[in-house]
């Protein structure tokens, strides 16, 4: 159905109700409407009515008019699925390297020290790193995204196995493994 809102991202069946209540019935008439009409719209934040604009000139570009190009459902739930693991790997790494910060504190073993405040320094690098892949999600290509969760769930496999216990070999395994994960994100 050409003019059904529900093809735009970020409009659900909810929204497109609200939108219809508000008089905005067809695509056209979503891509023509003010970004802060759209925001006044019940539930729909300026945070959203930016979302749906950029959603509606992605998809249709400069003609509203034309209809949607067809996803497969499949291949929907596939992208949705890669961006839940995508996001899942991200938090999940960000809480190890937390833990591996805590179990791997040399208290009182001076010999440690400095393997630790290296160990620290490239843990905020990458932590630096992944909060800046949060914000840039959705540039990134569904290849990069896979290759990311790939890597991501070795180094986790490494930072779970060998952030246990404050030995010399295990600093620099982790280490190694955060420092080459940190260029990857580069």
């Amino acid at each position: 159905m050409k003019d059904d809102l529900t093809q735009v991202k970020y409009v659900g069946a909810a929204r497109m109700k609200l939108l219809n209540d508000s008089g905005i019935t067809t695509i056209k008439q979503l891509y023509e409407t003010p970004l802060e009409k759209l925001a006044q719209i019940e539930s729909i934040s300026e945070h959203y009515a930016k979302l749906i604009k950029d959603a509606v000139a992605d998809v249709f570009g400069k003609d509203p008019d034309k209809p949607a190009p067809k996803v497969e459902a499949g291949q929907e739930k596939k992208i949705e699925g890669l961006d839940q693991n995508f996001q899942n790997q991200i938090k999940i790494l960000k809480k190890r390297l937390k833990q591996v910060n805590e179990d791997l504190k040399p208290l009182g073993k001076k010999k440690y020290e400095e393997l630790y405040i290296g160990l620290r320094k490239k843990s905020k690098t990458l932590m630096t790193r992944l909060k800046a892949l949060d914000q840039k999600q959705g540039d990134l290509s569904d290849k990069d995204k896979q290759h990311i969760i790939k890597i991501g769930g070795a180094l986790n496999s490494t930072l779970k196995i060998k952030g246990k216990k404050p030995k010399k070999k295990n600093y620099k395994k982790v280490v190694k493994e955060i420092q080459s994960f940190s260029k990857l994100l580069k």
